[in-house]
């Protein structure tokens, strides 16, 4: 499991209300490690090619940019 794997994993065992994420690997654990937690994110990656989103008018989950 790598650092920010763990990271994430620590957050949501601390039911943490909102996760932010700012930058691909960071968010690629975030959602790794859960689908409820609300997570925010900013990427200069295209989030739909990284499959972080459905699409960005309808990023659907628990993500949004």
């Amino acid at each position: 499991m790598t650092e920010l794997s763990e990271l994430a994993a620590d957050l949501v065992r601390r039911q943490v209300t909102v996760m932010i994420a700012s930058s691909t690997p960071a968010v690629l654990a975030a959602k790794a490690a859960t689908t409820t937690i609300p997570i925010v994110f900013t990427t200069g990656d295209d989030p739909v090619k990284l499959g972080v989103v459905a699409s960005l008018s309808r990023p659907g989950g628990n993500i949004t940019g």
